[in-house]
């Protein structure tokens, strides 16, 4: 058997959110645009913010509006439109020429019309017409119609599952998607995440929001906006969310926020998405430059990669310490020729994060190749909230394939705004079954 084991890494880290782009709904930022608008935009912009829901402004003149958000460089993706008005195709003409002018992508509904918290079928089967007909005229003239659902859509109807299992099955892709806003898909008691693979591909927008620990699920699509909280800290499970976002191709998130506290919350809400993004580069790129490191067999990098403090236990009792582990690898007694992962998996929670990953790897004994697949699993767990900091790290790795086990733990890195380093002290033990 060979044996892996790992690492003090030199990492760069960056701002970008990988394959997605983050902006906010117009709402959100009520506070900043109040008195004065180009101030707001000014503040939105040194944010970061560029992608925009909302297609207009309620403090002026379309054209002036315009000509601030080109001045500072936002991009209007989507605007809202009212059920009422997809219901007659002149009023479409009126959407599409609105959205045209703003450069936007995407016409979103918010709202089924129904009578108070009595949402029918009757009302479900006339939102799937009523859409499947205007997202053919908005798609013919290059707009794309997406759905915002409430959460009311999950009540029974007569026939298997839920409305919005009806809807997701009757509307035409090929003119309708939706806008999932992952509160109110959670408000009565579904897993967003769970949606979003549930149906890939349908889903190019979402709405980030997280509510409240503790808060009482309802089918009403209402809920006390004071619910509203940080992103991170309520009950939705956002790093799930971006992770499965990931996997089924959302290419915007729109952070919505509806509470009083919108624009003190709005710079936490970024601040955790871009600490959720280090961590998972951070890991991403960790497991990379380990492999990479093994199977160069370079001794300066093996010696940059490892503590002081690394020891190897095997089956038969037997302990490498890191100048043993490294010895082996320069002298090919542990001889990797190639090492390759599929399915890497990467999912940060809270101050927890852990990949999943498969791993093909070719060893050397003898001139001889043998290949050996392997899965594992790495479970990270962080001492502060925040990148800049220092964390600490413990890894379980499984190794299913040639039926070993290793446990790895007590590893360290710190990470710093743009650039960081990596320090992992291993305690390895290995059982061969």
């Amino acid at each position: 058997m060979k044996y892996i084991t790992a690492l003090t890494l030199l990492l760069f880290l960056s701002m970008q959110i990988k394959a997605q782009e983050v902006g906010i709904i117009m709402g959100t930022a009520r506070d900043y645009l109040r008195e004065d608008t180009e101030q707001g935009l000014i503040k939105l912009k040194n944010l970061g913010i560029k992608y925009l829901e909302g297609a207009g402004s309620r403090n002026m003149p379309r054209a002036q509006y315009k000509t601030l958000l080109d001045k500072y460089g936002f991009d209007v993706v989507a605007g809202g439109v009212n059920f009422d008005k997809l219901e007659n195709a002149d009023s479409i003409r009126t959407i599409i020429e609105n959205l045209k002018f703003f450069d936007a992508e995407y016409a979103v509904c918010y709202w089924i019309p129904h009578k108070g918290d009595d949402f029918t079928f009757t009302d479900m089967q006339k939102g799937v017409e009523v859409f499947n007909r205007a997202g053919k005229q908005l798609a013919e003239a290059g707009i794309s119609l997406l759905y915002h659902a409430h959460g009311y859509e999950f009540r029974p109807y007569p026939g298997p599952g839920t409305m919005y299992d009806y809807m997701m099955e009757n509307l035409d892709p090929r003119y309708v998607n939706i806008e999932m806003d992952v509160f109110w898909m959670r408000n009565p008691g579904q897993d967003p995440a769970a949606l979003l693979r549930k149906y890939p591909g349908r889903f190019p927008i979402t709405h980030l929001k997280d509510r409240m620990i503790g808060s009482v699920d309802n089918l009403n699509g209402r809920q006390d906006t004071e619910r509203n909280v940080v992103l991170g800290t309520g009950d939705v499970n956002i790093a799930e969310v971006m992770k499965a976002s990931k996997e089924v191709g959302v290419k915007y998130h729109f952070i919505e926020d509806e509470s009083s506290r919108a624009g003190t919350q709005l710079p936490l809400h970024l601040a955790y998405l871009k600490s959720l993004d280090y961590d998972v580069q951070g890991v991403e790129l960790s497991v990379e430059r380990l492999h990479k490191a093994i199977v160069d067999a370079d001794s300066l990098a093996l010696m940059n990669l490892t503590t002081e403090e690394l020891t190897y236990g095997h089956s038969s009792g037997a302990v490498e310490n890191r100048q043993l582990f490294i010895s082996n690898l320069l002298s090919g007694k542990s001889d990797f020729a190639k090492i390759e992962v599929t399915d890497q998996d990467v999912t940060v929670k809270g101050d927890v994060a852990w990949v999943r990953l498969n791993m093909a790897a070719e060893l050397v004994n003898a001139g001889a190749i043998t290949p050996i697949a392997l899965k594992m699993l790495y479970i990270w767990t962080r001492a502060c909230r925040y990148p800049g900091h220092l964390y600490k790290l413990t890894i379980v790795c499984k190794q299913t394939y040639n039926l070993s086990l290793l446990l790895i733990s007590s590893i360290e890195f710190a990470a710093v705004k743009g650039l960081g380093s990596i320090k992992v002290t291993l305690n390895v033990s290995n059982t061969e079954r």
